[in-house]
């Protein structure tokens, strides 16, 4: 991990600029969210370039506008999600993890040409086996593969398969056993889905045999014409605070 200067905060919420072309790296392009620029080439845009500015809608609803001290974004990608909420002060650190390399080296060319090394932790691996032991979140996020097989109306021929397809919803499986030793007590976990792929009964017997608990989900802010983006709101069952739901506004307040 590289060194790196103090990073400039912006405000809570951040808005994004629209894609440019690194000139120093043709074979890279960027989207920037306040002074974070997020280098990436097309094949490595799952949607995260525009689901991110959907997350930041999300969390701006949190009514306390919180800050979490480490921020997990499972199935990373070039890290947009992660990045933009990093740039917007919802987190103080960040962790990242993929299993593909093109996509990790991407995100660890972003935190070196954003000299924000010292914040970013990038891990490449298949799914949570990629972190050691010692790694704690507050917050997870992630906008994982939507679809347990090849649907033809979503899927492009020039991506990696699977960004789109988690066949037998195996990533998401072995995601939902592993996350809670990784998950503070009172941390709470954050994904995007689509109504295409699942519904919330698809994952419900699976987190709730790994010891997590459902408590909530919202449609997207951006996204909410059929086929739909939904967000999934889990916690540890052992929680001492509870997620409030009420309208379009969240609070995690203690039980």
């Amino acid at each position: 991990m590289s060194h790196a200067t103090s990073f400039k905060k912006g405000p809570m919420m951040s808005h994004s600029t629209t894609p440019h072309v690194d000139e120093l790296t043709q074979s890279y392009k960027y989207k920037a969210w306040n002074d974070v620029c997020v280098y990436y080439t097309e094949d490595l845009n799952g949607g995260g370039a525009y689901i991110a500015d959907d997350y930041l809608d999300l969390f701006n609803c949190f009514t306390d506008r919180r800050r979490f001290k480490r921020m997990f974004e499972w199935c990373c990608g070039p890290a947009f999600i992660g990045y933009s909420m990093l740039a917007a002060n919802i987190c103080a650190s960040l962790c990242l993890a993929d299993f593909y390399g093109p996509a990790i080296e991407a995100a660890q060319y972003t935190a070196d040409k954003n000299n924000i090394g010292d914040r970013v932790t990038v891990y490449k691996g298949d799914g949570l086996l990629a972190l050691p032991e010692s790694e704690r979140f507050d917050l997870v996020v992630g906008n994982p593969p939507h679809f347990v097989e090849r649907n033809m109306l979503e899927y492009r021929e020039n991506f990696e398969p699977r960004i789109y397809v988690d066949d037998k919803w195996r990533l998401h499986r072995d995601f939902f056993s592993g996350i809670r030793e990784h998950l503070e007590r009172d941390g709470l976990i954050v994904l995007v889905e689509n109504t295409r792929g699942s519904h919330i009964d698809t994952f419900k017997p699976m987190i709730q045999s790994c010891g997590l608990m459902i408590s909530g989900w919202q449609w997207s802010r951006r996204f909410n014409v059929a086929p739909a983006l939904w967000y999934l709101f889990i916690m540890r069952d052992d929680s001492k605070v509870q997620l409030q739901i009420r309208g379009n506004n969240f609070e995690l307040t203690a039980i």
